[in-house]
C-alpha cells in the first residue's frame, strides 16, 4: 500500500477513537468545579470503581505512612490525600482508563504522566501572577494535563505504528511531531483536538491543543498556550534530569513579563516535589 494509502487508513481509525462513558464526563466536569463539595465529589468518583481502587490504594501507600487503615474515598480525601491532590489524579486516571496503551510496549507511561502532571503543576504556579480569566487555575491545570493526550490517542488506534516511532525517538520530544504525521496523518496535537471534539470537552481546551506548536495563532489564548509551551519544554528538563542543560527561556519569559527571579523560584519549588510527582505518575499509569 502507499504512503498515502497508509494515511487515509489511519485517518479511517481516527473515527473509532473511543466516546467518553456518561460517568466520566461526570467526573470530569466535577474535578473542574472548585466550588463542589467533598460529598458530591465522593458521589461522582464513586461512579468510576477502578478510580475508587487507586485513590485508597495511595492513601494506604507507604508514601503517605499508612498501612492499610483507610477504605473509605471521603475518609482518605479529608484525612490523607486532600482536595486538590484527588481532583488531579481523577482526571489524569479517567483519561487513562479511557484511552490503553498496554499494547505500545516502547511507550513509557509513567514517564508521559510525570511530564503531564509536572507541566500542569508548573503552569499552574505560573499562572497566579496573571489577571485573566483564561489563567484560572482549573483551567490551566486541566490544560497542561491535556497537553499530550494526542499520544495517548495515536497509541489507542496504531499502538504497533506507534511503538516504531518511540523506539526511535525520544519520549516526548525528538521526531515524534513529524513521524506521527508520517505514520497517522496528523500530528499529536492535532489528534488530540479531535479526540477533545469527540468528548465534548470544553472548546477552550480544544484550542489550547490544537493550537500548540503553532507560532502564527494570535488567538486570546495565545499567552496560555505560551504558558504551557514553557511549562511543557522545563517538565522536560525536570523529568530527564536535565536541569543542568537547560535554557533560561528568556524570549519566552519576556513574552509573558514573567520575572526570571519568579520564574527559577517555581522551577526550584517544582523540582523539589519529582519525588512526590514520580509516585503520582505510577499511581495514574497503573
Amino acid at each position: 500500500m502507499s504512503p498515502n494509502g497508509n494515511i487515509d487508513l489511519e485517518i479511517a481509525k481516527i473515527k473509532n477513537l473511543p466516546p467518553l462513558p456518561e460517568e466520566s464526563i461526570r467526573i470530569i466536569t466535577a474535578v473542574n468545579d472548585e466550588d463542589i463539595s467533598i460529598e458530591k465529589l465522593v458521589e461522582v468518583l464513586s461512579l468510576s470503581p477502578v478510580l475508587v481502587a487507586r485513590l485508597l490504594g495511595l492513601a494506604n501507600s507507604a508514601f503517605f505512612g499508612r498501612a492499610g487503615k483507610i477504605n473509605d474515598l471521603r475518609t482518605a480525601i479529608v484525612q490523607v490525600l486532600g482536595l486538590n491532590l484527588v481532583k488531579s489524579l481523577a482526571l489524569s486516571i479517567v483519561l487513562n482508563v479511557e484511552l490503553k496503551t498496554s499494547e505500545c510496549k516502547m511507550f513509557d507511561a509513567e514517564f508521559f504522566w510525570s511530564h503531564a502532571l509536572m507541566t500542569a503543576l508548573i503552569a499552574e504556579k505560573l499562572a497566579k501572577q496573571f489577571d485573566d480569566s483564561l489563567m484560572q487555575s482549573n483551567i490551566v491545570y486541566t490544560s497542561g494535563l491535556l497537553l499530550n493526550i494526542g499520544l495517548l490517542a495515536g497509541i489507542f488506534i496504531s499502538p504497533a505504528e506507534l511503538n516504531k516511532v518511540f523506539s526511535q525517538s525520544d519520549r516526548i520530544e525528538g521526531s515524534v511531531l513529524e513521524e506521527m504525521r508520517s505514520v497517522i496523518g496528523k500530528t499529536q496535537y492535532e489528534m488530540g483536538a479531535l479526540l477533545l471534539e469527540k468528548w465534548k470537552l470544553p472548546g477552550i481546551y480544544q484550542t489550547v491543543v490544537k493550537q500548540f506548536r503553532q507560532p502564527g495563532f494570535v488567538g486570546n489564548e495565545r499567552h496560555l498556550i505560551e504558558l504551557l509551551e514553557l511549562s511543557h519544554w522545563v517538565a522536560v528538563y525536570i523529568v530527564g534530569n536535565k536541569m543542568d542543560e537547560m535554557p533560561d527561556f528568556s524570549d519566552l519569559l519576556d513574552r509573558l513579563s514573567l520575572s526570571q527571579m519568579l520564574f527559577i523560584k517555581v522551577v526550584n519549588d517544582v523540582n523539589e516535589k519529582k519525588d512526590t510527582i514520580l509516585e503520582l505518575a505510577m499511581v495514574v499509569s497503573g
